[in-house]
């Protein structure tokens, strides 16, 4: 019996020695990583894009390639109420694997700060600016056929929104220029509702 406690207590001390040992050799292994690799741009230089990753790949989507400020835009002009054009609805695919980017489908409705989501391995661009103002358009991307299908526009046009992903639903939280909105919709309905902002 004392043969069997000396066992067990000598398990229970390589076990917490074998803890402590990993403890302090994990955050060394992770400073060692702390830097920065470059890799292959993406083939047109754009801002106020979209980017979502499936599958292992990564998509940059839409935005602008326009550069400066418009002439009539004072350089301190705020991008949410005006903007310097290049709309575009151009998708790329990055692959990490191989470094490569590829073209894909475009976007249909070219703009910029519209929010993502990826959901069932579809990327969803909701929202966002185009040269006609704010919109509410919502098209879905999937990758699997690169093709685009446009589903039930969000209700209130806007920008500079963020998307999220909770049980199934997609909730389509602020923008510009309506920062107090909490807009959910289901994939599976093709249908919206408003919820409580909280603001």
């Amino acid at each position: 019996m004392f043969s069997n406690i000396k066992t067990k207590a000598a398990v229970t001390l390589l076990l917490s020695l074998s803890l402590i040992l990993l403890t302090f050799h994990v955050p060394l292994v992770n400073a060692a990583e702390d830097s920065w690799t470059t890799k292959a741009p993406m083939q047109q230089a754009r801002s106020g894009l979209g980017v979502a990753a499936v599958n292992g790949k990564i998509y940059a989507i839409g935005g602008s390639n326009a550069s400066g400020f418009a002439p009539s835009i004072p350089g301190s002009a705020v991008l949410g109420n005006r903007d310097i054009g290049g709309h575009v609805g151009t998708n790329e695919e990055y692959d990490p694997e191989t470094d490569t980017w590829t073209y894909k489908a475009s976007m249909p409705t070219p703009r910029i700060v519209f929010a993502t989501a990826v959901y069932q391995n579809k990327i969803y661009c909701i929202g966002g600016k185009t040269s006609d103002g704010y919109t509410g358009v919502n098209e879905v991307y999937g990758s699997a056929t690169d093709t685009w299908e446009t589903k039930t526009s969000m209700p209130t046009a806007r920008g500079w929104l963020t998307a999220n992903v909770v049980g199934g639903k997609i909730y389509l939280i602020s923008g510009y220029p309506n920062e107090t909105l909490n807009e959910v919709y289901d994939p599976a309905m093709d249908t919206w509702i408003t919820k409580f902002s909280g603001l």
